[in-house]
This record gives C-alpha cells, structure tokens and sequence, in this order.
C-alpha cells in the first residue's frame, strides 16, 4: 500500500516535469518562429499574447542621435511621460509609450532596439508624438530663428542739395526663419546649407543722397519736370542732379551774336557777351534773373542762361551764340523759361 503510494507520487512528479519541459519547448518554438526586435530580445506567450523583452542590448551612442537644432550628442532628450513615439526602420515600425524620465537611447533599450555603425536615429517630435527613424542615409531639413542685420538702401533725393545724406527710415535687427537640408550617407555628415529664408523682421535703412545743384553741367538736358501745386518744382535733368525752379514762362527765343546788327560786346550790365548771355525785356523779366532755357519742342536745349543784356521786347528773349551761322540754324523758337533760385 505503501509502496503504491510512492509510485503514484513519482508519477506526478515526472508528468509536471514533463509538462513543463513542453511549455518550454513551445516557447523555444515560438521565439525561433517570432522576428526578434534585435539580436539580444528573445519573446514569449503571456496569456496568448506575444510580448518581447531586451536582453542586454547596449545603449545608443548618444552622438548617433540626429534631431533638428541639436549639436552632436545633445539629441539624446528626456522624451517626458506618455508620449506616443513610432519607432521606423525602413519598411517596419514598432509603437511604443515614452516614460517619465525617459531619454531617447534608454526607449530603445528598453524596446530592445540596437543601433549600429552606419545607423543613425533620427528624433522628430510633434506635439505629443515622436518619430524615431533609424537609417544609415538621411536627407531632412530643420527650420530655426536667426538673428538678421538691417540692410542699407541708398536713394536719391532731388529736394536735398547734392552730397547731403539723410536718413529716412531707420535700420533695425531682427530676426528670421532659415530652412537648412542636412544630409548624411552612410551614417556620415555630408552637408548642411540654407535652402530657404523667411518672415525676416529686420527692419531696412533707407538713406537718401541729394542731388539737387545750383547751375547744370555744361550740355546737359532735362530728363523729367516735377511741378508742385504752388508752380515751382525740380527739373531731373539726365546727368542725375536736380534744379529747384521757382516758376515757368513761355516766350519767344531769338539768337545773336557780336559784329551783326551794330552789337558789340558789352551788355547793357556792363559784362562780356558769353554763351549762356541772353537779352530781355527788363519790365518782363528782371535783369540778373538765372534761367534754364529749353525749346517747348524739347529738341533744343540752351542750358543755364543769365539775363544780364537788354535790347527786345515784351516776351521775347534773345539768346547769345558764338557764331552767325549758330544764330541762323536757331532762327525763332518757342521756349521755356524754368526761373532758378537767385
């Protein structure tokens, strides 16, 4: 009775010894069955659930971590509690849940995950989810804030007197979004250079140079006429310098010159008769008056011209020419009187 006891003792022993040699050999089944998350995960069933569990896999090199903005070995960030982060490695992905505490190489890890040369783990975060990518070859791009100095823009000014500068719109600093492509290959640095640039808030500087003289270059011409209300404006002439003229007057022009007519070559001021001498009616236009003369055809341009002679009447002005023959090819034109200042 005894002896059967223990032999229905043993018996029970060798089947739970047996019955655990099975399950171990369909978990050793099941691991060779299952794709492994790394070489050092192994896998087995919990209540009909698959679940994998590191080994010791080594920790990510710290300096293998890519994330925008980061310097080498900074991109290894505490991710913070609960975030959802997708873990991609070409056309597989993992998910897992972030933990309070927890850095980028430490989620790895605890998921089994190592990363080797040329590999690289690429950070993304958006909002409360994270994307780690692990790749050898990367081409991605990274938007970050840099300061931006202000720009000097140089104009000209006709109302100003030539050479004086003025400051019409202060400079100022700001700042601005620039959009670098990183590349790597291989798992090796390759490029990183601005592709793009935006929403820059510096502010740009705006000086004006005058060009406004007193009297215009010999032979030069007027390029455009700006009237205020008043009547007066600018004459832009082509060289680029500006004449202030206080008002206009159209008249009659006529030409002469000395030794024809019984005129000498002293004007009625008492100065020599020269190009830019002209004669005028003084009750129409007051001696010493300074004028730009011009055809009201505009093919013609006398230039700078000083009332200092007399001899003609009402509206006509006389303008003096070195030679007859100059005289003759001008004959009688109808002209512009810009007035400058005295």
């Amino acid at each position: 009775m005894i002896e059967e006891h223990k032999q229905g003792a043993l018996s029970r022993k060798r089947r739970l010894w047996l019955g655990l040699f099975v399950l171990l050999l369909v978990g050793t089944i099941f691991v060779v069955q299952l794709p492994a998350a790394s070489a050092n995960a192994f896998s087995f069933l919990t209540d009909g659930f698959a679940s994998v569990f590191s080994g010791a896999p080594e920790r990510v090199d710290a300096s293998r971590i890519l994330s925008p903005g980061a310097e080498s070995g900074e991109a290894d960030m505490i991710l913070g509690a609960d975030k959802k982060v997708t873990i991609r490695r070409g056309e597989t992905e993992m998910y897992a849940t972030s933990r309070a505490g927890e850095r980028v190489s430490e989620l790895l890890q605890r998921e089994g995950i190592s990363v080797e040369a040329p590999e690289l783990v690429r950070v993304e975060i958006m909002g409360d989810e994270v994307l780690l990518e692990i790749a050898a070859n990367f081409t991605f791009y990274e938007t970050v804030q840099e300061p931006t100095e202000y720009e000097t823009v140089y104009t000209t000014d006709y109302t100003l007197p030539k050479g004086e500068m003025k400051v019409v719109q202060p400079g100022q600093d700001g700042v601005c979004d620039v959009t670098y492509e990183i590349i790597y290959a291989d798992g090796a640095f390759v490029s990183r250079q601005a592709v793009a640039q935006e929403n820059d808030t510096a502010v740009v500087e705006i000086v004006s140079t005058g060009t406004m003289v007193r009297d215009a270059r010999e032979g030069d011409t007027i390029d455009q006429v700006v009237f205020l209300d008043d009547g007066s404006g600018y004459l832009l002439l082509k060289s680029g310098d500006s004449l202030h003229f206080t008002h206009t007057m159209e008249v009659k022009c006529t030409a002469y010159t000395t030794g024809y007519d019984g005129v000498g070559t002293i004007t009625y001021t008492g100065t020599t008769v020269h190009t830019g001498v002209v004669a005028v009616d003084k009750s129409v236009i007051p001696l010493g008056s300074r004028m730009f003369i011009t055809t009201k055809s505009g093919d013609f341009t006398y230039g700078m011209a000083h009332a200092e002679d007399t001899g003609v009447f009402g509206k006509v002005v006389d303008l003096y020419m070195n030679t007859y023959n100059e005289c003759i090819q001008f004959g009688r034109r109808s002209s512009i009187l810009y007035f400058l200042d005295p």
